[in-house]
């Protein structure tokens, strides 16, 4: 009768490890906060052909799919010809937030791809968005 419940208990110890960690644990605590997840409608904008001098405005559209509130900390442009406008409060779960994105073209010619880098509280930290544009002279 030992043997049985002995084989019992180890059994059922083995199903609990399988089956995750108890209330209290790291990885039990790490899914009750949950985690932002940014989810882009597009990371690339083809601004097309534009006359050099010109301002051109587009605007990112991203959705939290994640189970956190998402908070964008940070937008680092790849150079001085691109601003950014960020949410400056924390985007909620299920909900769409902007990124928009103000790209001036004076003294630039021919192809251009300009990076910005997104920083935020969601999985992976830095995420990318491309813009892309052929400048011709007016």
């Amino acid at each position: 009768m030992h043997a049985y419940i002995r084989m019992l208990m180890v059994g059922f110890t083995g199903v609990w490890m399988a089956c995750g960690s108890p209330a209290g644990t790291p990885q039990a605590e790490n899914q009750q906060l949950g985690q932002a997840k940014i989810s882009w409608q597009d990371t690339l904008a083809d601004l097309g052909t534009i006359k050099e001098g010109a301002d051109v405005t587009y605007t990112f559209t991203f959705k939290n799919t994640g189970n956190a509130d998402l908070q964008i900390q940070q937008v680092i442009p790849s150079c001085g010809c691109t601003v950014a406008d960020v949410p400056s409060v924390p985007v909620h779960p299920g909900q769409q937030g902007h990124i928009v994105i103000h790209y001036h073209s004076a003294g630039q010619t021919g192809e251009q791809t300009k990076q910005i880098t997104i920083v935020s509280n969601a999985l992976p930290a830095k995420q990318s968005l491309y813009l892309k544009a052929r400048i011709i002279q007016p």
